[in-house]
Parts: structure tokens; C-alpha cells; sequence
């Protein structure tokens, strides 16, 4: 009885095993466990290298993964030399510590040129920064921190009132608030008109409110600028 259940037992391996001793048996299947394990790591290192690999990829290549939206970073659109303005001459686009000197601006506002970096409260001469972030102010800002704004593709409305003109600064604000992407209202003082819309390199000055020419401006050379960026604030990773 102990010799036919011994044969039975022998039997019971797969041909390739029967015959082989109990330490090589072992030993193989040490060797299949040990391969299978390889593969499945090689499997997870690949896979983590694809992954790497296309986010980054993400980050050169816009809406690959959608991690670059548009509601932040996208290529400028070209600079527009037509539409209802002439283009200025480029003064180019250096950016300059606070408080050093440049060239002089060749528009009052200035439409291009040097400009400061700087993050708010840093410096005195620009306690918002620059560029500044897009909404309304009721006091006057640099040229060198507005600069920074319409380089990132932005527009500038400004007024200059020889008396108080609330009505006028009400207008141009809603006008604001009906689209606030990349737009800035400051009063600038020294302006040979009443008001001045700026975008680089074009400038549209009114004495009137003209509601019809001012979106006109803004249609035509909004976010066509060298470094167009929809969050321009230093809390938006500023670039």
C-alpha cells in the first residue's frame, strides 16, 4: 500500500518535474517567482516613465493633458500693425530695477519700453507692483508697472478731470466689469486728452466717452503683446 501510494505522489508531478529532486523543484520555482516579480516591476517602472514623460510633455505642448489651460497660460496671437489706431514704434520690452533711469517714453501713456518686475509692497515707487493686478484704481501708477500689464497682452483705460468727472470713471468701470479679462483703470495726470485706452504699441485718446471706439480698441489688440498671460498678478506665478 505504501509503495502505490509513493507512485502515485511521483506521478502526480508534470512531466518536465518527475525524476527531479525535491531541492531542484524548489529551486525552480524560486527562479519562475523570481522572474515574474522582475516583469511586474519593470511593468511599474514603464509605467511611471510614460506618465512622467506626458506631463511634462503637457507642460511644452498645451491641452495635452489639459494642465496648461487657457484659463491661464496660451501663445500670444500675433501683433496686430492694423485696426482702428496706428502702431508706435517699439521701444522694446527690457524689464529695469525700480528706480533706473531709461530711455524716455515716446507717449504719454507709454505704450512700450522698459519696465519693472517687482512683486506689491517691495519698493514705494510701486506699492502694487508690476505689472499691477487688472481691475480699478483710484490713484495714478507708473508707466514702468503699467508697461508690465500691456506687455502681458493688456489694456489701459485712463482719465485725466480737470474736476471731478464720477460719472465718466462709472462708465469706463462697468465698461470694465462687462469683460475684466487683461483690462486696468488708473487716472493718469499730464494727458493732453481726457481719456487714453493703451494696449502695446497702439493708443487711442478721446475727449469724450466714445463707448462704440473703446471696444473696438480693445477687440483689435487685446492679448497681442510678447509675453500674453491671463493671471499677470504675482499670486498667479507671474512670469
Amino acid at each position: 500500500m505504501s509503495e502505490e501510494k509513493t507512485q502515485r505522489t511521483a506521478t502526480s508531478r508534470p512531466i518536465e518535474r518527475r525524476g527531479l529532486p525535491k531541492s531542484k523543484i524548489r529551486s525552480d520555482r524560486r527562479t519562475r517567482a523570481e522572474r515574474k516579480k522582475n516583469i511586474k516591476n519593470r511593468f511599474i517602472v514603464t509605467s511611471i516613465s510614460v506618465f512622467a514623460l506626458l506631463v511634462i510633455a503637457s507642460l511644452v505642448v498645451p491641452g495635452l493633458l489639459g494642465t496648461r489651460s487657457t484659463a491661464k497660460f496660451r501663445e500670444p496671437l500675433p501683433f496686430n500693425a492694423g485696426g482702428p489706431t496706428e502702431s508706435l514704434e517699439d521701444m522694446g520690452n527690457q524689464r529695469i530695477l525700480v528706480g533706473t533711469s531709461h530711455v524716455p517714453y515716446q507717449t504719454n501713456p507709454a505704450t512700450s519700453g522698459p519696465h519693472w518686475a517687482i512683486r506689491p509692497d517691495e519698493n514705494d515707487l510701486a506699492p502694487y507692483g508690476a505689472p499691477v493686478k487688472w481691475g480699478k484704481y483710484d490713484e495714478n501708477i507708473s508707466d514702468e508697472a503699467l508697461l508690465h500689464n500691456l506687455a502681458h497682452g493688456g489694456i489701459g483705460i485712463h482719465y485725466n478731470c480737470e474736476t471731478p468727472c464720477s460719472d465718466l470713471i462709472k462708465k469706463l468701470d462697468n465698461l470694465r466689469r462687462k469683460d475684466e479679462v487683461q483690462i486696468l483703470i488708473s487716472p493718469y495726470d499730464g494727458m493732453k486728452s481726457k481719456i487714453a485706452v493703451t494696449s502695446w504699441r497702439h493708443l487711442l485718446q478721446l475727449d469724450d466717452y466714445d463707448e462704440e471706439k473703446i471696444l473696438e480698441f480693445i477687440k483689435a489688440y487685446r492679448d497681442r503683446a510678447p509675453e500674453s498671460f491671463l493671471g499677470n498678478y504675482w499670486g498667479d506665478a507671474i512670469q
